[in-house]
């Protein structure tokens, strides 16, 4: 019988799941792969020796919960990851069914909701000192009251949601309620912020830590280029020395009591210099891959964390390590007005290797796969609009 470790990555549809599967199947495991797409990027890697066709999180939440529990059984994997907002959510919500036949490094959900919900953290960032934009509370005031003493324009935020999804710019009181009340029907409760300029350096800090919460490594990198241009999810990054803001980001991951991985956004504001705490995403994210890349190895540190086997912090990466997300630097370069103007330039980075999230010549199978399930989404209006949508300001 083989001893090799068996690991799961849920959500291969997602682009994490390219570096956790690369790094755990060039540590000797064997890497099984479960989604809801026949055709994704996960499916079609070479780093992956197995894969689990499983009804969709978005669909059929009893069912996926239901034929994945039952495939982890059956399987009894040494860990579980996971991947993208949904199949988190419900993994969280049901972590106790998993638990006894794979290690799952999730927090529990109390923990989980005070993550996800933007209002929640802010509050507690303000209340420790970690510096975050001036915010508004509906919930807490008025909206109508609110609209009238806000200096325009101001970021309208849903509590929860995936990347730049629910965010608008109202430009004027009317259209701070008119889009309150749609973007509310739509996203569910959400909180007004100051509008920071975009000529603010955008920042995401990656951190692990252990079940006491102590950190045991981090990275952070920059995001020279977003989509929308307005504001949204990074493009193009770059790792960077910002000791102030993994101070801060592991100040307010502590104080949630965090374990495992934490990804906290943050925008320079150019008025005064101070990087501020936007968001915090309680899962990996997309651009993980840059932090392997440039030495910090989240999947196998999680790895070694969630079944208990030590390992040295890590606490210095490479700086100037490349990620890009070519198909959404794309339309970056279709929509911002900086199109030639940006550095690096979007056709040439003075000569250092640029990687990619999914297209690889040593894994070319992610990018093919990735190609055709565009083709296949653009035929649905609804996947169209949300893989690429316009800014809303």
């Amino acid at each position: 019988m083989s001893l090799k470790r068996k690991i799961l990555v849920v959500g291969a549809e997602e682009n994490p799941t390219l570096p956790i599967a690369e790094s755990l199947y060039n540590k000797g495991m064997e890497v099984h792969v479960a989604s809801h797409k026949r055709v994704c990027i996960g499916f079609f890697s070479k780093f992956v020796h197995k894969r689990f066709l499983c009804p969709s999180p978005f669909t059929s939440e009893q069912g996926f919960i239901d034929s994945l529990s039952d495939y982890v059984r059956k399987q009894e994997f040494d860990v579980t990851f996971v991947t993208g907002d949904r199949a988190t959510d419900l993994l969280v919500k049901n972590k106790e069914l998993f638990t006894r036949h794979t290690a799952i490094p999730l927090v529990d959900l109390a923990r989980y909701i005070n993550c996800r919900d933007k209002t929640k953290t802010m509050k507690l960032a303000r209340t420790i000192g970690v510096p975050i934009p001036q915010t508004y509370y509906p919930q807490d005031e008025p909206v109508s009251e609110l609209a009238t003493r806000l200096e325009y324009p101001v970021v309208l935020k849903p509590n929860s949601s995936d990347g730049a999804r629910g965010i608008t710019y109202p430009q004027n009181p009317e259209e701070l309620l008119r889009l309150y009340h749609a973007t509310v029907a739509d996203y569910g409760p959400c909180h007004i912020q100051e509008y920071i300029p975009q000529t603010g350096m955008q920042y995401k800090a990656e951190l692990l830590l252990d079940e006491q919460s102590g950190v045991k490594a981090w990275c952070v990198y920059n995001k020279l280029r977003y989509y929308p241009p307005t504001g949204g999810s990074s493009t193009l990054n770059s790792t960077v020395d910002r000791n102030d803001i993994l101070q801060n980001a592991a100040k307010i991951l502590k104080a949630l009591h965090w374990y495992g991985v934490g990804d906290c956004d943050f925008i320079e504001d150019p008025r005064d210099g101070t990087a501020k705490l936007m968001e915090i995403n309680p899962r990996f994210t997309r651009s993980i891959k840059i932090c392997v890349l440039a030495g910090v190895d989240f999947p196998y540190l999680l790895y070694k964390l969630a079944v208990g086997e030590p390992f040295e912090s890590v606490f210095q990466y490479k700086i100037g390590t490349f990620l890009r997300y070519l198909p959404a630097d794309i339309n970056w370069f279709i929509k911002s007005k900086d199109r030639f103007r940006a550095q690096p330039n979007f056709f040439w980075a003075g000569g250092k290797k640029i990687n990619d999230e999914i297209f690889s010549l040593k894994d070319p199978g992610p990018g093919l796969a990735f190609l055709f399930s565009k083709l296949l989404s653009r035929l649905d209006h609804r996947q169209k609009h949300y893989h690429f949508r316009a800014s809303s300001a």
